[in-house]
């Protein structure tokens, strides 16, 4: 057992199916702690040489990531910006927050690797991880 799992919170649950790794969140209400496991466990998803993608959804989650969240996403991908990345998919409930998640990835030039969609795990997703 890694030590993120005894600090995730109980809303995130993850697997790994046809060498993707899949995290579910259902509740952004989390403390800093958890944050910071939910940043280890997206480390250990971006090391694991059996992981091609990384798939979040994010579809059922309530309320909002905080900036000190959104703070360690960008670190953790920073990471592994010397690294052959793997890209991300998150899948939202709304378009509004697709937007939102896809100009900050703009903005940290991630936009080939990283990308939003409001939908299920569809063809559109298949695609833009096998891209």
């Amino acid at each position: 057992m890694n030590n993120y799992n005894l600090a995730l919170p109980k809303t995130t649950t993850y697997w790994k199916e046809d060498g993707i790794f899949f995290i579910k969140h259902t509740n952004f209400f989390v403390t800093m702690e958890e944050i910071d496991a939910i940043g280890d466990l997206l480390r250990e998803a971006h090391r694991d040489k059996e992981t091609n993608a990384i798939v979040i959804d994010n579809r059922e989650a309530k309320g909002a990531w905080t900036q000190e969240a959104n703070k360690v996403w960008v670190e953790v991908g920073m990471e592994f910006d010397n690294m052959i990345p793997k890209k991300v998919a998150t899948l939202t409930r709304d378009a509004i927050a697709s937007m939102q998640i896809n100009r900050l990835t703009r903005s940290n030039g991630a936009e080939q690797m990283s990308r939003a969609f409001c939908s299920d795990f569809d063809e559109s997703v298949r695609a833009f991880l096998q891209e």
